[in-house]
């Protein structure tokens, strides 16, 4: 067997670096990026980093000696906070910290990134009943979902020009539970559960002859909204979870 690879996870507290730090500490080894919380179940082999995406030279440090990045951190939201400073922090932190984790990489020679990206790309879409396919234009249904395809843009041009890896993942709804928690129809289904989003992240970075992929985030359950068809003929991925099975509409019913 190998050398392990060392992931670094940006985001490392948030719901989905939990998950990925759960499903893939059997895999690899661990940089974990932290922006002020530090993890409470930190495995004495897992390497620290304390720091803003925002802070270039700081994340240029921080990918340094790493295989492959998981860039999950975005601005910490709260409740109340207007249109302006949601637009505001999007472009000073969110789109600045995808660059930055970008042009680190390339600089430390970190061929492979999987980039969190958001069903909100295409939120358009979903709003009028229509449902989308990772090759169609981008529709974003908000400011989020616009920095989130301006991550995408900017992965594409980074495959092109520098011949780096990228994988974006269009992330629907993530509570970090092994349940949907809430009653969806079949075929409506939102929800990507830990284990799921764990195993598309493994199959990105694993996967061989793949340099660039958008696929859609979402378990199974939600073939009427998102077409997964792309991420299970690349990737081999295949969903363990279904998000409007039975007996989670049971438990759920309206």
């Amino acid at each position: 067997m190998g050398e392990r690879k060392r992931l670094l996870i940006t985001g490392a507290t948030g719901t989905v670096g939990v998950a990925l730090r759960k499903h893939l500490r059997d895999r690899y080894d661990f940089r974990l990026l932290c922006h002020s919380t530090i993890p409470d179940d930190m495995d004495p082999s897992d390497e620290l980093v304390v720091s803003d995406i925002s802070n270039f030279e700081a994340m240029v440090e921080a990918c340094d000696g790493v295989d492959a990045i998981a860039h999950l951190a975005i601005f910490n939201r709260w409740k109340g906070m207007t249109r302006s400073q949601l637009a505001q922090l999007t472009f000073d932190v969110d789109m600045k910290g995808t660059y930055n984790l970008f042009e680190a990489a390339r600089i430390n020679g970190v061929k492979t990134m999987v980039f969190a990206s958001t069903n909100h790309v295409t939120g358009m879409n979903e709003k009028n009943g229509i449902k989308s396919h990772p090759d169609e234009p981008v529709r974003p249904d908000s400011i989020y979902g616009a920095g989130k395809a301006f991550g995408e843009a900017l992965g594409r041009f980074y495959v092109d020009q520098y011949g780096m890896r990228v994988f974006c993942l269009r992330i629907a709804n993530f509570n970090g539970k092994d349940e949907p928690g809430r009653f969806f129809e079949a075929g409506q289904s939102r929800w990507f559960s830990p284990r799921d989003i764990a195993q598309m992240t493994w199959r990105c970075i694993e996967a061989e002859g793949l340099d660039w992929g958008i696929f859609y985030g979402i378990s199974n359950g939600g073939e009427e909204k998102w077409d997964l068809s792309n991420a299970k003929e690349l990737l081999g991925f295949e969903p363990e979870d279904d998000g409007s099975l039975p007996h989670f509409q049971e438990k759920y019913g309206r």
